[in-house]
């Protein structure tokens, strides 16, 4: 998105359903408390796979997924995430490739603010 690098799955490499993933540790969120987690990302090309969010405290369930990009612009996902009886320790992004040969998918400005998710 400008200057600078993302992070960035390309189509042409790889097999269908290849996943990669990765994994950021969130340490020291105050207990009983929410947060919102902003993230721009694209899902650039035709049938090239999907994008998810996993939020360590709730296991196999994605929290956010998207599997279609309406064309190759960048676009912003946000998920709150609650600090309760359960807490979350991480957040890991994963990827997992479609069928598509062209495009890619990514993922860039990874932030975490205090409080709830703003409305669009």
């Amino acid at each position: 998105q400008g200057d600078g690098y993302y992070m960035a799955v390309p189509a042409f490499v790889g097999h269908k359903k290849d996943v990669g993933r990765l994994q950021l540790l969130l340490t020291d969120l105050k207990p009983k408390s929410s947060y919102c987690l902003i993230f721009s990302y694209r899902l650039a090309g035709e049938r090239v796979g999907k994008l998810r969010v996993f939020l360590a405290s709730k296991k196999s369930t994605p929290a956010w997924e998207q599997n279609k990009g309406k064309d190759e612009r960048w676009r912003t996902g946000k998920i709150d995430i609650f600090q309760g009886a359960e807490t979350t320790h991480s957040v890991t992004f994963e990827s997992e490739r479609g069928k598509g040969k062209t495009g890619e998918i990514g993922v860039d400005n990874v932030i975490l603010i205090s409080g709830l998710c703003p409305k669009d």
